[in-house]
């Protein structure tokens, strides 16, 4: 007799749902943004659980040591939900770890690139790469020192994320560093879309509705770059989205030759698929990059709505996981960002505003 969804995850849904309601408490986001300093603030987090970034700030007085602790603090909920797993639910939930490994990878990649190709001095910054084993085994001081090309290729050539590195990292245009993104974000949505297919028919669908999103919003942020900063046409775009998300309706674009000048906006790819941003508009049309911002701003509120509706339905599903784990990543984005605007003296309104 296979695991009733009870006996796979009721384990699993009490913890998660017991920390879940310690993430981003309104009394704690209130008090932390009305600290007066950041001195204040970290005395908040102390208060609220966070002693080890409190320590931290404490003994070295350098925002990117707590910045880094954060992220040893989010890394640490994965192995905990791991931990807590068992079988094919186990190896799902191991897949997601691969999104932060391969953010620690494009940072430590833009680290190589700016002192191999850029000659800048980066000893004080590669001392916050984050070096133990997340996913794959990588061997990351080898990685930050590599030489050549064919140092980098090495280093990735038995683990997942090899395929990504076909292009000439040390491009003078940089090139080759964002292409390398776009391809390491690709292996990540293939890999967990594919192994979602181990998990019963109920969390792949609700895995399959959150990624999409997900997708989107990686396919906006890509938008907004090449085309704010590189200029790069919409067809051109189209070779670089990610596959898994909404159609984009790029065939509108195709046959809308006046495009290029934005008389079609980003909310127009979407609609068809989010018909809430039907009533959404701007009167600057050709204000891409700002319509983009707005927009993805839109469907990361979608998202939390989806996690929202995840938490009071059914509770024994993979949703508590992928809702935790994206708890986990915005709090540790969240008092990064508080933190740093108290380090660099921006006021509570601010603070407010932007947060």
């Amino acid at each position: 007799m296979g695991k009733t969804a009870v006996s796979e995850y009721g384990y699993i849904n009490a913890k998660l749902r017991t920390r879940i309601g310690r993430i981003l408490t309104d009394d704690f986001k209130k008090i932390l943004t009305a600290s007066d300093d950041l001195e204040e603030a970290v005395q908040v987090l102390q208060n609220f659980g966070f002693e080890k970034i409190a320590e931290v700030w404490n003994s070295t007085g350098d925002i990117q040591s707590v910045e880094f602790e954060l992220l040893k603090r989010h890394l640490e909920n994965f192995r905990m939900v791991m931990k807590n797993t068992q079988g094919e639910l186990k190896d799902f939930a191991s897949l997601l770890a691969i999104k932060p490994e391969i953010e620690n990878i494009k940072n430590t990649l833009r680290l190589w690139y700016g002192s191999r190709v850029k000659k800048r001095p980066i000893s004080y910054r590669s001392a916050f790469i984050y070096k133990d084993r997340i996913f794959e085994d990588i061997d990351w001081d080898a990685l930050v020192n590599a030489v050549s090309q064919e140092d980098i290729n090495g280093v990735f050539k038995n683990t997942l994320y090899r395929s990504a590195f076909t292009e000439n990292l040390a491009d003078k245009a940089g090139s080759g560093i964002f292409k390398t993104e776009i391809m390491l974000d690709k292996i990540y949505y293939a890999n967990l879309l594919e192994q979602s297919r181990i998990l019963k028919n109920s969390d792949y669908n609700i895995l399959k509705d959150i990624i999409t999103i997900e997708i989107d919003l990686q396919n906006i942020s890509w938008m907004i770059r090449y085309r704010h900063f590189y200029n790069m046409s919409f067809m051109e775009m189209k070779d670089i989205m990610i596959p898994g998300g909404s159609s984009l309706q790029f065939d509108i674009l195709e046959k809308n030759e006046d495009a290029a000048q934005g008389s079609i906006t980003p909310t127009d790819l979407l609609k068809k698929d989010y018909p809430e941003l039907s009533a959404f508009s701007i009167s600057d049309k050709h204000n891409f990059s700002g319509q983009a911002l707005l927009l993805e701003q839109l469907l990361d509120e979608t998202r939390k709505t989806k996690f929202t509706n995840l938490l009071i339905g059914y509770p024994f599903t993979v949703g508590i996981i992928l809702v935790y784990l994206f708890m986990s990543e915005r709090e540790m984005k969240y008092i990064s960002s508080v933190l740093n605007r108290k380090y660099y003296k921006m006021g509570t309104r601010q603070m407010e505003e932007q947060g």
